[in-house]
């Protein structure tokens, strides 16, 4: 019973994101929007939150053991200033986000089929077909990644819809895979 149990976090997980692949998929234009903004406020809020830890940092500094102790520490405010920087820029012009998010959803896909591969390949069962379905989306999977790498298309819309299909894939992928364990 315990194992069954244990399982059912994996079933959510690929069903999760198999939901999240199809909402991309019919809603493109208003995930981007949203993406980009919420993007942009995360990395605002970890700004803000990475400039008051240097500045508490350093007040600590100087009370305990002088200021040569926290030599090079500026190197987290220019960090954290540029971050906010960046997520004010994003929240303002959120379809830079989806220019970068294509790269990084593409190199995830690429890492995500070659992980689940190499999963299907630790216990080959070539007589049940399953492992060909497993193989064959985690082949596909790596594949999406390496499009979307390779030329993440001339529209944000396009992007996110692909994005969706592969999220759809790692998604069915994950529910197999655990199907299969179960087997």
């Amino acid at each position: 019973m315990s194992r069954q149990i244990a399982r059912v976090p994996q079933y959510i997980s690929g069903f999760m994101t198999a939901l999240a692949g199809i909402f991309f998929i019919i809603f493109p234009e208003t995930v981007s929007g949203i993406l980009g903004v919420l993007w942009g406020i995360v990395l605002v809020v970890a700004g803000i939150a990475g400039a008051v830890d240097y500045i508490l940092s350093i007040k600590q500094f100087k009370e305990e053991a002088g200021y040569e102790k926290a030599a090079g520490a500026e190197i987290v405010l220019v960090y954290s200033v540029i971050i906010a920087v960046l997520g004010i820029v994003f929240i303002f012009r959120p379809n830079l986000v989806m220019q970068l998010l294509s790269f990084v959803i593409g190199i995830y896909f690429l890492i995500d089929g070659i992980v689940k591969l190499r999963h299907s390949t630790l216990v080959p069962d070539t007589k049940d077909p399953l492992w060909y379905v497993m193989i064959l989306l985690s082949l596909t999977l790596a594949v999406a990644g390496i499009a979307l790498l390779i030329n993440p298309f001339n529209g944000t819309v396009t992007v996110i819809r692909f994005a969706g299909v592969a999220f759809v894939i790692s998604g069915i992928e994950s529910i197999a895979e655990e199907s299969w364990k179960k087997r």
